[in-house]
């Protein structure tokens, strides 16, 4: 059973959606952790989001993901997961990768990934950080507006 989450970008700080606070606050910090994938950054009118393209077997130039493991919470809910699942909507789909924890122990996580082809626009990240991506560019992190 996943009992973690694997976070690189909006949701480590929330989104500043309200809808997904209850959620988070049923999360456990576990440190920074890695995920094997491609990182891409999308623009949009209300702010900058990350695209994640998990690792696939036999696939070259796969790089490493840069983010935060959250334990799940006893207290946390299928309507905490559905909360979740809403804010990523159809672009992204919950899967479980195998991420690697500071200490070296690979864990499996749910992450959201990128569910389609990456948009001709979209920007690659090679360095996989998607925090240092924003603040070297100036861009402001995506706020959901609802």
């Amino acid at each position: 059973m996943v009992e973690a989450f694997f976070f690189y970008g909006t949701l480590i700080t929330g989104g500043g959606n309200p809808r997904v606070a209850a959620a988070l606050s049923r999360l456990s910090p576990r440190g920074e952790a890695v995920a094997q994938g491609l990182l891409y950054a999308l623009d949009d009118p209300d702010g900058c989001y990350p695209a994640m393209v998990a690792a696939r077997a036999g696939v070259a130039g796969q790089g490493a993901v840069h983010g935060r493991l959250m334990a799940l919470l006893p207290e946390f809910t299928e309507e905490d997961l559905a909360a979740l699942d809403a804010y990523e909507g159809a672009d992204y789909h919950r899967l479980a990768i195998e991420v690697r924890r500071q200490d070296g122990a690979q864990v499996q996580a749910w992450a959201y990934v990128w569910a389609g082809p990456v948009p001709e626009e979209a920007l690659p990240l090679p360095d996989g950080d998607f925090a240092a991506f924003l603040k070297a560019s100036g861009r402001s992190a995506y706020r959901d507006p609802a």
